[in-house]
């Protein structure tokens, strides 16, 4: 891959912010319906933001081993093509 070429997980990673911010967002308002429902602000909402932003965080780290496991793979086959091309090339000579 070139420096100009963009890279092959660009819309894994675009995801990941939104994806942050939408678990957070649906534990914060989770926590406020349940506030509203039982009178008792702002217990649940900043207990559904805790745990909101614990399981946003969670979720962009299990992305992000994904990502750099998928970048690993892809960097070793390229590297294994690289030294099958070395090979043909020194059979050649």
């Amino acid at each position: 891959m070139s420096e100009t070429e963009p890279p092959r997980n660009l819309l894994r990673y675009a995801t990941v912010g939104l994806e942050f911010f939408l678990t957070f967002m649906l534990f914060l308002g989770g926590g406020w319906l349940l506030d509203w429902w039982l009178g008792t602000y702002p217990g649940f909402s900043i207990l559904g933001a805790i745990v909101g932003f614990a399981a946003g965080f969670a979720r962009i780290t299990r992305q992000g081993w994904g990502i750099l496991k998928s970048a690993q793979k892809e960097h070793e086959q390229q590297e294994l093509e690289r030294k099958k091309a070395r090979s043909r090339r020194r059979g050649r000579s």
